[in-house]
C-alpha cells in the first residue's frame, strides 16, 4: 500500500475510522439510512446508504449492512467503478478536519482470501478509495449472500472493519493520527435493488465496538440500527381547463409506501411553456387522504405545462422502527436507532390549451 504523509494519512484513515471519542460508560450509537433514486419499486439506479457515528461511541471494529433485498450485477469484473463515497472527518492527533471522496471500485476477490476482516473467498469485494491531500487510501467492503439464520438479517452482508484511534501511539494497527469519522455517504450505481412489493422494508445493521483503549473486539457490545425503506412515492397530476372561468384547476394525489402522505405536507408546483421549461410557481399543501389541489387563472392563448414534486429528508423513527429488536445473541446492546429513508420524486408532466 502507498506510503501517507502524515496530514494525508490523517484525512485518508478519518474517512473510514468510524471511530469514536467515548469511554466505556458510553452509550453507544450510531444511524444508518438508506434511499433510492428514483423512490420506485424494484429501482437500482442510485442507492445511497449513509452511516453516521457520534463522538461518545466507543470505537468501531466491524459494520456489518444486511441489505433487504438482492444486489444485481455481483460478479461485476474487476475495476469497474459502481459508485462513490464522501465523508467528513476529524483527525484527533492532528487537528485535522477535512472532507473526503473517491471512486468505488470492484476488485478480485482472489486478492482479498487472506485478510483478516473477511478470510477466505468473498463473494465480492469492493473498494472504498478515499482520497484527501493528494493521498489515496483503500478501504474494502466484503460481499456476502447470507447464509442459515443470518438470512433473517438480509439478502447480503456488506461487512466493512476498521482500525481503533484510542489506543496508545505507536501501537501496531493504529489510525494514524487518531482518526475518526463523524459521516460518510456511499452511493452506488445500479447496484443495489429496491423492494418490489410497496410497504415500509428495514435494512438491518450491527456495529461491534472495540473495548475502549484495549484495540480488541468487544462483541458483548454489538448493537443494532435500522434504516426504515418506505416505498414507492409516488405524485399524480391531473389539469383541466375552464373555458368560463378562463381557470385551470390541478389536482392530484401523493403516498408513500401506498400511504397517504399527512395532511399539510408541503408539494412544490412547477409551471412553464413547454415541458422542458418548468420553474418553481407556488406550494401547495396535501389534504385529506394525500390529495391536493390548485385552482389558478391563465392568460394568452398558449399551453401551459405543470408537475407537481415532494420531498422529505432523513427522520428519526427509533420509537416504532426499533419495536422487536433482534434477540441479544445478535445484538446485545440492544437496537439504538431507526432512520426513516429520505425521498424526492415529480408527477408526470402536465398540460392545459386555453
Amino acid at each position: 500500500m502507498q506510503r501517507l504523509s502524515r496530514a494525508g494519512a490523517a484525512a485518508a484513515v478519518a474517512a473510514v475510522a468510524l471511530l469514536c471519542a467515548g469511554s466505556a460508560l458510553a452509550a453507544n450509537t450510531a444511524t444508518i439510512a438508506v434511499s433510492f433514486t428514483p423512490p420506485t419499486l424494484g429501482s437500482s439506479t442510485t442507492a445511497l446508504i449513509h452511516v453516521a457515528v457520534p463522538q461518545t461511541t466507543d470505537p468501531i471494529a466491524a459494520i456489518n449492512i444486511y441489505t433487504g433485498t438482492k444486489i444485481v450485477n455481483v460478479a461485476a469484473a474487476p475495476n469497474t467503478q459502481i459508485g462513490s463515497v464522501t465523508a467528513t472527518a476529524f483527525a484527533h492527533d492532528a487537528g485535522l478536519n477535512l472532507p473526503l471522496s473517491g471512486p468505488v471500485m470492484t476488485d478480485d476477490p482472489a486478492k482479498h482470501t487472506a485478510d483478516a476482516c473477511s478470510p477466505g473467498t468473498n463473494q465480492a469485494v469492493w473498494n472504498m478509495n478515499l482520497t484527501a491531500a493528494g493521498q489515496t487510501l483503500v478501504l474494502p467492503i466484503y460481499v456476502n449472500q447470507t447464509t442459515g439464520a443470518q438470512t433473517a438479517l438480509g439478502a447480503y452482508d456488506l461487512r466493512i472493519c476498521l482500525p481503533p484511534w484510542d489506543v496508545p501511539v505507536g501501537t501496531p494497527g493504529r489510525a494514524f493520527d487518531g482518526a475518526q469519522l463523524l459521516d460518510a455517504q456511499l452511493s452506488l450505481s445500479k447496484i443495489l435493488v429496491a423492494p418490489t412489493s410497496a410497504g415500509v422494508g428495514s435494512y438491518e445493521t450491527l456495529f461491534t465496538p472495540y473495548t475502549p483503549g484495549k484495540g480488541t473486539p468487544n462483541p458483548a457490545g454489538t448493537f443494532e440500527a435500522r434504516a426504515i425503506v418506505p416505498l414507492p412515492a409516488t405524485i399524480t397530476a391531473k389539469a383541466t381547463y375552464s373555458k368560463k372561468t378562463k381557470k385551470v384547476t390541478v389536482t392530484g394525489k401523493a403516498t408513500l409506501a401506498g400511504t397517504a402522505l399527512a395532511a399539510g405536507t408541503s408539494l412544490t408546483l412547477y409551471r412553464g411553456t413547454s415541458a422542458k421549461s418548468l420553474k418553481k410557481a407556488t406550494t401547495v399543501h396535501v389534504g385529506s387522504g394525500g390529495s391536493w389541489k390548485l385552482t389558478a387563472k391563465l392568460t394568452g392563448k398558449k399551453t401551459t405545462y405543470f408537475q407537481a414534486g415532494g420531498a422529505q429528508g432523513e427522520r428519526d423513527d427509533t420509537a416504532a422502527g426499533c419495536q422487536s429488536p433482534l434477540p441479544p445473541t445478535a445484538a446485545p446492546g440492544g437496537c439504538v436507532s431507526a432512520t426513516l429513508s429520505a425521498w424526492s420524486t415529480r408527477s408526470a408532466v402536465v398540460h392545459v390549451k386555453p
